[in-house]
């Protein structure tokens, strides 16, 4: 798991909102997200067990700006945290912080037109991001296809950091943007 450059993720919306994670066309984790629960606590499980393999919790409930911690649940070990960057309505960032706290990297809205299109025209246009080391230089990518069941593909360059704070960072940030 977490072997690959390419991840994509399904997003089904009914009730919840169930996520499913997939490498190499593999289902890899799976997660549900209750509509309208504040978003403090989202859990990722092992598809094929069910066995929770990563938790994230939100430092703080109401504050826009929180960071989203992810821990293993397995060994226990902090992966990282997502946090919101600077608000601006027309370029989300996050910051991808390390075990230590530490800025690693950044997941940044890369199309200023479209994203603004997005808040003010619909959600069902495609989003993308442009995934950066803490140098800025591009290290991958998420973008979605146009589909009514959101789809979106992960790139990363293996080796910059850690897959599993990027994938599991870009459900969370799905989630928080209610994408």
């Amino acid at each position: 798991m977490f072997d690959s450059s390419r991840y994509e993720v399904r997003q089904k919306v009914s009730i919840s909102t169930k996520y499913v994670v997939y490498e190499d066309d593999e289902p890899i984790l799976s997660a549900k997200k209750k509509k309208f629960k504040l978003k403090e606590d989202f859990r990722l499980n092992d598809y094929d067990t069910g066995d929770e393999r990563f938790r994230v919790k939100a430092d703080s409930v109401l504050d826009v700006s929180a960071a989203y911690d992810i821990v293993d649940s397995q060994t226990g070990e902090r992966v990282g945290a997502v946090k919101r960057g600077a608000f601006s309505f027309a370029k989300h960032t996050y910051q991808l912080l390390g075990p230590d706290g530490n800025v690693v990297g950044r997941i940044v809205e890369d199309n200023v037109p479209m994203a603004i299109a997005r808040r003010v025209i619909s959600t069902l246009i495609p989003f993308s991001y442009r995934i950066e080391d803490a140098a800025g230089t591009a290290v991958g990518s998420v973008g979605e296809q146009f589909s009514f069941r959101d789809k979106y593909t992960i790139d990363i360059e293996r080796d910059t950091i850690d897959p599993r704070l990027i994938v599991v960072g870009a459900v969370v940030i799905d989630a928080i943007e209610e994408n």
